[in-house]
């Protein structure tokens, strides 16, 4: 059976239909894969920017053989709930609302995640992200993407001059839900603040196209200017990089992987009801020092 390619739709109005994401149907990712599928799966990615497999059953194992046809993994040690669940793979971190026996088993809760770059705190941050769907709410939980490429060439003149040689610090202290990380502080000078310090203006080392690259939405610093400039500035980009003819919007059915790209986009969650039971298995992939 041939595979193939299925491109998402965006907004009612049409807006944002095919700004990034595409379906990719015929391929069990629970079987081995010829070089012929790899090699489809890698052009359709490094095209769409994130790609979505449906109707997967996939164990740990399956994942794992899956993310490290792209590279070497992170390892996850579910510090930020307190350590996660006894035999799960090194490298597969639990995204999950879910507690057992008054604990958290998983990262992030129900409440929105704002938008951000997994990983990007690091001086070697995420290239993929794979998340997969065991359990899904009703409702809610959606995850939007922006496609960062199209955010950098579409800026205004104005902006493009004053980040295209900069560096802003990846906040390291924060998560992507706003509390502070365990084992950090709140950041008091965002001039000093821990994390990896990255190009605000970052090119891909495989498309060649560049695109803006900033960590967590509220956080960070770029270097050069006061923190009152930087957040201003930061503001700015992201309002930029956010705009809605950018995004798609996923919403995910039990079943679904998604992989996307770090380099070049950004992702963020909505919240969903606490009493409903959401659990993803997330693995990212290494790349390689922003440049």
């Amino acid at each position: 059976m041939s595979n193939t390619v299925g491109k998402t739709k965006g907004h009612s109005d049409g807006s944002a239909e095919n700004v990034l994401g595409a379906f990719i149907s015929d391929i069990d990712l629970s079987s081995p894969l010829s070089k012929d599928q790899i090699q489809f799966i890698k052009t359709t990615w490094y095209e769409h920017l994130v790609i979505v497999f449906r109707n997967q059953e996939l164990s740990d194992d399956n994942l794992v053989c899956f993310a490290q046809l792209f590279g070497d993994l992170h390892s996850a040690d579910g510090a930020e709930y307190g350590g996660k669940p006894k035999g799960l793979h090194d490298s597969i971190e639990l995204i999950s609302n879910i507690e057992h026996q008054g604990r958290p088993i998983g990262a992030l809760g129900a409440d929105e995640a704002t938008w951000h770059t997994d990983m990007s705190m690091y001086d070697v941050p995420a290239a993929a992200t794979i998340l997969y769907a065991d359990e899904i709410p009703s409702a809610g939980g959606n995850t939007r993407f922006t496609n960062l490429y199209i955010a950098y060439e579409t800026l205004p003149n104005d902006l493009r001059d004053l980040v295209e040689s900069r560096r802003s610090i990846h906040d390291h202290a924060y998560l992507a839900s706003g509390g502070v990380r365990p084992g950090f502080e709140a950041v008091t000078d965002k001039s000093k603040g821990p994390g990896a310090r990255h190009p605000v203006v970052r090119t891909h080392p495989v498309t060649g196209r560049k695109s803006l690259y900033l960590g967590r939405f509220g956080n960070g610093y770029i270097e050069g200017f006061s923190v009152e400039e930087s957040d201003l500035l930061i503001k700015q980009l992201w309002e930029h990089m956010t705009r809605p003819e950018f995004i798609w919007e996923h919403e995910w059915c039990v079943g679904d992987l998604i992989m996307w790209d770090n380099r070049c986009v950004a992702h963020a969650r909505a919240s969903f009801d606490a009493t409903e039971r959401r659990l993803l298995r997330r693995i990212t992939v290494k790349g390689e020092i922003p440049v």
